[in-house]
């Protein structure tokens, strides 16, 4: 049996310590890119979604202000001229 002396068992310990440290860290990067990276798909969903509503909404609004605008223009042209 051998024995070991403080400094050699100070040594281990910060070793051990820095491998800790250094897969925290590493793992916490890897968060953060599969946060950032990963979840792009999600998120990609969610501004489809909410574009292709946004563009239905713009649609059926300009569907409206046209067919209101001619029903407008078809009420003056039978005012004018035909009932008045």
């Amino acid at each position: 049996m051998t024995f070991k002396t403080i400094d050699e068992i100070e040594a281990e310990r910060d070793e051990r310590e820095r491998k800790k440290f250094k897969k925290d860290v590493k793992e916490d990067i890897q968060d953060i890119f599969g946060g950032i990276f990963g979840n792009t798909k999600k998120i990609k969903r969610k501004i489809s979604i909410i574009k292709w509503l946004g563009i239905l909404f713009l649609f059926f609004l300009l569907v409206i202000l046209v067919l209101g605008s001619i029903w407008l223009l078809r009420e003056l042209i039978t005012s004018l001229f035909f009932g008045g």
